[in-house]
């Protein structure tokens, strides 16, 4: 079950959840002459109207429900269903948490300084990993259950703008129904794929520094984000993550109730969560670096 989490978590690496990994997502499609589909839209044309639409989604809170399918590396096969909360607050808060029968029982987060993982599946050893965001690699990311860098997580499932400083050309889809902007990512790169006439991700893939495809992520059913004392903004309603190592396998999120709202800080702060939930064991990610790290924070203190 614990491997099956981290698949879940994936995500949102993808974040998720991130990432998204997040080929098999792409649907079939006939490909046409591109010279029919006539100008394609600039960065910077793109750029503008799409983080114009999701701005006002500075903070992001929602229910989710998340089924995962696949098979451990040993071959057996897992399917595992949970239900629990996505909170984002830009630019790098992150938190997934994922309840069975009611009660928590993992969590991942990050902020602009950690990233950690909280294991309650035990009720007698409760642990909790974690690490220096700026000593993070993709080694210690894959140990939590992630792909992707966290700060890259909502940027996949079409919740972060786009960041012109990094992102580069645009170019139509196969099928002319979407344009994809390819951005650098702290680990490779990222390319959110977007309708020209609404401006909302329909998919997005994600790449490591030899630009090998890691994930690819579907953005679907598309539902009304409440926003107080303005319109709702549509954002996906079903995040589906695939891997091209795993045809089969796949990571469902489903986004219900999703609102502009303040988020408890709380959930952002492994310290308080280290204390909150009674965590037994605080496993330092970065304990051996060169040099080791001496950070008494890491320690829940």
């Amino acid at each position: 079950m614990i491997q099956s989490v981290k698949q879940i978590i994936i995500v949102l690496g993808c974040a998720l959840l991130t990432t998204v990994s997040l080929v098999g997502c792409s649907s079939s499609t006939k490909v046409v002459d591109p010279k029919t589909f006539g100008p394609v839209p600039s960065t910077a044309e793109l750029a503008s109207e799409y983080n114009t639409r999701i701005e006002p989604l500075d903070s992001f809170w929602s229910r989710i429900s998340i089924r995962a399918k696949g098979k451990y590396d040993n071959g057996d096969p897992y399917e595992e269903q949970g239900t629990g909360h996505l909170q984002i607050q830009r630019p790098g808060n992150i938190s997934l948490s994922i309840r069975k029968l009611g009660e928590l029982y993992f969590s991942y987060g990050a902020n602009h300084e950690h990233y950690w993982a909280i294991n309650l599946l035990d009720k007698e050893h409760k642990t909790m990993q974690i690490g220096r965001l700026d000593r993070m690699t993709p080694e210690k990311a894959a140990i939590v259950g992630m792909q992707v860098h966290p700060g890259q997580l909502s940027a996949l499932m079409g919740l972060q703008p786009i960041d012109l400083t990094k992102a580069g050309g645009t170019r139509w889809a196969p099928d002319g129904k979407s344009v994809g902007v390819t951005s650098s990512s702290p680990w490779g790169s990222f390319t959110l794929w977007i309708d020209p006439r609404t401006y909302q991700a329909v998919r997005s893939e994600a790449f490591n520094s030899q630009g090998s495809l890691i994930a690819t992520v579907s953005l679907t059913r598309f539902t009304d984000a409440k926003i107080p004392d303005a319109r709702p903004i549509q954002v996906p309603g079903k995040v589906e993550i695939r891997y091209p190592n795993d045809e089969e396998g796949f990571v469902r999120i489903e986004i219900s109730e999703p609102a502009q709202r303040t988020i408890r800080p709380m959930v952002f702060d492994p310290n308080k969560l280290n204390r909150g939930n009674r965590i037994h064991e605080t496993i330092d990610l970065d304990a051996f670096d060169t040099p080791a790290s001496t950070d008494s924070d890491l320690n829940g203190d």
